[in-house]
């Protein structure tokens, strides 16, 4: 019979305290022990059984045995012991420290967890957890071992254990916490929990808070608060860290921090940055974690996080803006998430940068997350910063918005985002960035973005059709201009590579005239670069490649027909065979962009297309923003509509309701480009485009005429019926305003239509201007609701603008003379053959200016002085309406360089209107003006010595012409100086403008490019010169070229009068040479000093007037405010009368009083007849035309604002009349009045 377990204990017990026993011996006898004593139950009546065991076990030799398996078997025999003899363990307070040292020896080789005795040691941790050693442990004053121990679990628990031994540290540590909490045990519990590593040893020590909350709330509590309030304790690791222990107490106990939260305020509120950037950042992770309930369950704390928003440290509000994103992730509904929305809107206006690029950021991210739902009105915040004054913002900005919007365009293609109109509109936001002195905001660069950053490249062209209908219905006139800057850009560009790839590829051997086309093409093409000469360098890299197949690639991407998918594979296979390691292969992959279709091609145009038809006959805002966009790409790239003609057809059947203004527009813009498209629409539109000129708006019938024009020759006899519908409709009184337009464009687009219904038309017109009843015009309550004159004033004005339309062709030149007469007397307020309403005369005066105006483009040979001065004084006009709107119309014309510049002379005296608006466009107008005109005559670099008429100083010419033909200056009148100031300002306006330009754009192109000398070399000429129609008007003249003469030198204190050319062309119409020396007139010569020219300078300081005062040249709709009339501040009729001779006191005053009252004596003299005011003492009618536009028949964007005339006769000129025209067209080259300024002696030549 086997021996029991106590008998075999008993044996071991008395062997093992044998002297000198091997470690085998002893493992085998320990192992014996071991499996006997595992199967005693606990009893204390086994003491006696044990007591040679445990008194051989406390032995030195194996209590303190160096082997480990050893000391693994004695551990597991000690805890055996220890359990079957519990609660009273056999051993001294000295002995039990040194067996709990031992176990914790043995704790320590835990981490081995593939040691076959993993058991073992398992075992005895389980023991001593269930055993409530630590009890024991604290009772015996081993509070450095249960330290130790504590260290040796953190150390040694990883995530592979069981369970159950991360259960048992749990629990001895929980028992040593219930019983006894220390410092420094709590210490090393925290330094657990805030561990970087989050891996068994943070779990346990967060389990262990989580558990003995209660207990550790007090110590912990007053280690906390120590750490928030007691800054000035030396600083160890723990403490540095508490914001951390907080964060992660609050997620494993918050009930710990309910006396320390409101603390965080302390803070919040230090004077230390670095004190308050940690509170937000704990605090931003404290919301984040609660889904911002720690914001509702803190007020106090709350609020004064929000605060930090403001907080005077950029670093803080940056801090705050991160948690605020952090914040709004987890949860964007509720009080505190629009409280912390709020906040973060506020800092998109932060006066930091950073601030303002972090907000941006933020903003653009938390859309990002969550597209639906997120605030569009704080995304439309964040794009107003693409106008901040930091370019470093504004790229930010840019960027961020482009990657927002492609983000959702991906995600509504995927299917997860419908299309969200406060998405759409980011573009419109971006397009409007144009700023030269950010590369990145240049229409250079923004052609990039539009072509590969708008969109993903994944995105088809009829989702990019779609998203471009979508966001181009909130493009308004500004951005649409913009657009169109793009688009021109890119246009030259391809069309200039077209043109040098067709020289590249002749066969002949390049001559020099080739050469300079190729380098001429390379400047041009240059210009679309934000670096111009780095990019012509690259171009003339380009062309000496040898291979081939790079221009074939070219060729590829310039066709109108390539496709998306085609253009991407030609431009990688271009920029391959350039290599990526190419100095410049970021140019061409630039170059490649710009030639391709990359933002528009065919694919689109069919998908705008179809997108159009498929809404059916519904005009909904969609169905309008495509027509729109069509009509944008259609006037820049009417290529790209070949292969559209089935839809064109479909759009204009009979069963559409598309077929307006603009589709109209599109359909005349493509007809005058009829090789872009494939089929005849000649036949097949032609009743509707009648339909609409008879029943349609008169937008709608102007670009119907338009495109019945450019599908039927001029002569067709389409035309000829059209006009005899045209005119019985207006004799029957239906709807008259349209009638008029077709009427209009009619005889524009074929004259010979008007020797066959001249008569006609004229007697329907008679009749309309005739009558002062309101004719019907087919439900149309009013004529223009933006309009204050009665209808019955707009249809004469619609008359006027019909008739004058028959006089821009050439074939009208012999009727031109006598239309210009009838205009003169309707600028001065005479309508004999009008019946007038009572208000209506202004707005009549107001047409024949424009009419002036109109009729400039293409006659302006033919306008009298007297009709000069009356039209451009029209800037005086007493009406704010007419002063307006007139300036407007004045400025759209020179813009387009339809008139010359001469005709600038109107800004300057509307320069210092008394109306602060009218003032400040007229400023800005002139200077526009000025340097665009000043830019186009440098680049002709004309060498003739004539081209001086067509220099924008010029302008001056005519402007000292008109001021002298003001009463208000008397001839012989030198006492009132006070005068002299408000009549020149004017004239004190261009030239400081024109010197301020010629000082900002100085260059070597010699004196006929150089303001100040031309005008220096003016003003001496006209003092040699004469009026050719009142001698009084000459001292006039002098007085006012020398004021002129002494501002420029005072002005610009290099001048040299040495650079002035030698010979100074003034047009005969309104100087002649002077017969005889004039006699030195010793009162104006001391009057004239230099004296009245500062003052008249300091009278007038340079006006700043705004950038953004505009007016639209498309429109020159003039709004109907309740503005009230203004009596102009005009010194033109101011000064009539106020000044007396001391000279020759016996002279009466003259004045003009804005064009409207003229002495009867200068009407003899000047009007007497146009033919013979024409004629000057070279025998020549006019004036020589100073601007190369003003040859070209002006095509008007709007024709409704186009004032025409009524020639009451309209019969042709007799025999005598027509000779004297002939005469003067052959004199015309030779009516210029030459005067030698260089040695002050005047002669006539002819050239």
């Amino acid at each position: 019979m086997p021996d029991s377990p106590e008998q075999v204990v008993r044996e071991v017990g008395k062997r093992l305290g044998q002297p000198r026993l091997g470690k085998d011996a002893l493992v085998k006898l320990l192992k014996q022990a071991e499996n006997a004593l595992s199967e005693l139950s606990q009893s204390s009546s086994l003491q006696d059984a044990l007591h040679a065991l445990s008194k051989s076990l406390v032995q030195t030799t194996l209590l303190n045995h160096k082997d480990k398996d050893v000391k693994l078997l004695v551990a597991v025999c000690f805890i055996e012991v220890m359990r079957i003899l519990a609660p009273d363990p056999p051993f001294s307070d000295e002995i039990l420290k040194e067996i709990f040292r031992l176990f914790i020896s043995i704790f320590a080789d835990l981490t081995e967890t593939s040691s076959p005795y993993l058991t073992r040691r398992m075992k005895i941790l389980e023991s001593v957890a269930a055993l409530r050693c630590s009890m024991i442990m604290l009772n015996i004053g081993c509070e450095d071992l249960i330290l130790d121990m504590v260290k040796i679990f953190f150390t040694s628990v990883r995530q592979g254990l069981q369970q159950s031994v991360c259960q048992a540290m749990l629990s001895i540590i929980m028992q040593i916490l219930t019983e006894k909490v220390t410092q420094p045990l709590v210490d090393l519990i925290l330094r657990n929990l805030v561990k970087d590593d989050k891996g068994a040893s943070h779990k346990l020590a967060f389990d262990i808070i989580h558990n003995c909350a209660e207990k550790l709330e007090p110590i912990v509590r007053s280690f906390l608060s120590s750490c928030i309030f007691n800054k000035d304790i030396p600083v160890n690791d723990l403490r540095k860290l508490h914001h951390k222990v907080i964060l992660e107490i609050f997620q494993c106990a918050p009930q710990i921090l309910f006396a320390v939260i409101p603390n965080l305020t302390h803070e919040l509120l230090s004077e230390q940055v670095d004190i308050r950037l940690e509170a937000v950042h704990l605090i931003g992770r404290l919301l984040a974690l609660s889904n911002l309930h720690f914001g509702h369950e803190n007020k106090l704390v709350f609020i004064e996080f929000l605060r930090r928003f403001s907080d005077k440290s950029a670093e803080v509000r940056i801090a705050a803006i991160d948690a605020a994103k952090a914040c709004y992730m987890v949860k964007s509904s509720g009080d505190e998430a629009r409280d912390i929305l709020t906040s973060l809107q506020g800092r998109l206006l932060d006066f930091d940068e950073k601030v303002r690029i972090r907000a941006v950021n933020t903003v653009c991210d938390l859309a990002k997350s969550n597209l639906s739902s997120f605030p569009h009105e704080v995304i439309l915040l964040a794009a107003e910063r693409l106008r901040d004054k930091k370019a470093s913002v504004r790229k930010n900005v840019m960027h961020k918005l482009l990657e927002l919007y492609r983000d959702y365009c991906e995600k509504c293609s995927k299917g997860t985002a419908t299309v969200n109109t406060r998405y759409e509109q980011i573009p419109a936001k971006l397009i409007v960035c144009f700023h030269n002195d950010i590369e990145s905001f240049r229409p250079q660069n923004m052609e990039l973005i539009f072509a590969e950053e708008l969109f993903p490249s994944s995105l088809s062209p009829k989702e990019r059709a779609t998203h471009w209908i979508e966001f181009f219905s909130y493009f308004k006139l500004e951005h649409i201009k913009a657009l169109n800057i793009i688009f021109s850009q890119k246009r030259r560009l391809q069309l200039e590579m077209q043109a040098y790839l067709s020289l590249r590829a002749k066969k002949e051997e390049p001559s020099d005239e080739i050469q300079k086309k190729i380098c001429a093409s390379f400047r041009k093409m240059a210009t679309s670069f934000a670096d111009t000469s780095k990019a012509e360098e690259c171009f003339k890299n380009l062309h000496q490649m040898k291979d081939n197949n790079i221009f074939k690639d070219l060729v590829g991407l310039i066709d109108e027909g390539t496709t998306f998918a085609t253009g991407r594979l030609i431009r990688d296979s271009f920029l391959k065979r350039i290599g990526h390691k190419h100095p410049m292969h970021s140019f061409f992959k630039i170059l490649s962009i710009k030639c391709s279709y990359s933002i528009f091609n065919r694919e689109m145009i069919c998908a705008i297309f179809e997108s159009l038809l498929s809404c059916g006959n519904e005009l909904t805002d969609y169905v309008e923003s495509a027509c729109d966009l069509l009509l944008v790409v259609a006037l820049v790239f009417p290529s790209l509509f070949q292969g559209s003609e089935e839809y064109l057809l479909e759009l204009f059947s009979e069963e559409s309701v598309l077929i307006n203004e603009k589709t109209l527009r599109i359909l005349a813009h493509l007809a005058k480009s009829t090789h872009h498209l494939s089929i005849n629409f000649s036949n097949v539109v032609y009743p509707l485009l009648e339909q609409k000129c008879i029943e349609g708006t008169r937008a709608e019938s102007k670009y119907a005429i338009t495109a019945i024009a450019s599908l039927h020759s001029p002569d067709d006899q389409k035309f000829a019926k059209l006009c005899k519908k045209v005119v019985s409709g207006l004799n029957d009184s239906r709807n008259v305003p349209t009638l008029l337009q077709s009427l209009g464009s009619i005889l524009e687009h074929s004259p010979s239509v008007y020797e066959l219904y001249g008569r006609q038309i004229v007697n329907s017109i008679q009749d309309i201007l005739m009558s002062t009843e309101l004719i019907s015009t087919s439900g149309q309550s009013s004529l223009d609701g933006n309009s204050t004159c009665c209808c019955s004033c707009k249809l004469k004005v619609y008359c006027l603008k019909a008739l004058v339309k028959g006089f821009l062709p050439r074939i009208a030149r012999a009727r031109i003379n006598s239309i210009l007469g009838k205009l003169l007397e309707y600028e001065k307020g005479l309508f004999p053959d009008i019946a007038l309403c009572e208000n209506d005369g202004p707005y009549l005066q107001l047409a024949a200016g424009k009419c002036v105006l109109k009729l400039a483009t293409r006659w302006d040979s033919h306008i009298s002085p007297e009709l000069f001065r009356n039209t451009i004084l029209m800037a005086r006009d007493p009406s704010y309406i007419v002063r307006k709107s007139f300036i407007c119309k004045l400025y759209g014309l020179l813009k387009r360089r339809a008139i010359p510049v001469r005709y600038a002379c109107a800004f300057a005296l509307a320069s210092t209107d008394c109306s602060g608006d009218v003032r400040a466009e007229s400023a800005n107008y002139l200077s526009e003006v000025l340097k665009e005109q000043r830019r186009f005559f440098v680049q002709q670099n004309r060498a003739s010595k004539d081209s001086i008429v067509d220099n924008p100083a010029y302008a001056v010419v005519f402007l000292i012409h008109t001021l002298a033909y003001d009463g208000g200056l008397p001839s012989n009148s030198y006492e009132d100086e006070t005068s002299f100031p408000e009549f020149c300002s004017p004239l004190c306006v261009m030239l400081r403008e024109l010197v301020e330009i010629d000082n900002v754009n100085r260059t070597e192109h010699g004196p006929t490019i150089s303001f100040v000398s031309v005008l220096s070399g003016i003003f001496r000429a006209i003092q040699k010169a004469e009026d050719p129609s009142d001698s009084e008007i000459t001292p006039k003249l002098h007085i006012l070229s020398k004021i002129g003469l002494l501002i420029v030198k005072e002005l610009d204190k290099h001048c040299k009068m040495s650079d002035s050319p030698r010979h100074i062309l003034l047009p005969s119409s309104y100087y002649k040479l002077s017969g005889s020396e004039r006699k030195v007139d010793e009162c104006q010569e001391n009057f004239i000093s230099d004296k009245l020219v500062n003052r008249i300078l300091k009278a007038h300081e340079p006006y700043k007037h705004q950038d953004n005062v505009k007016c639209s040249f498309v429109s020159e709709r003039v709004s109907n405010e309740s503005a009230p009339e203004r009596e102009v501040c005009s010194s033109l009729s101011k000064l009539v009368g106020q000044n007396a001779s001391v000279c020759d006191k016996g002279k009466g005053n003259k004045s003009l009083a804005s064009g409207k009252a003229v002495s009867r004596k200068k009407d003899q003299n000047t009007n007497s007849s146009l033919d013979k005011e024409n004629v000057s003492s070279c025998g020549s009618a006019g004036t020589k035309v100073s601007s190369p536009g003003s040859l070209g028949l002006s095509k008007e964007a709007d024709s409704r604002y186009c004032v025409s005339l009524l020639d009451k006769q309209n019969r042709p000129m007799n025999r005598s009349s027509t000779r004297n025209t002939r005469a003067s067209e052959a004199d015309r080259n030779s009516c210029w009045q030459t005067v030698d300024i260089s040695n002050f002696r005047l002669r006539e030549c002819r050239p």
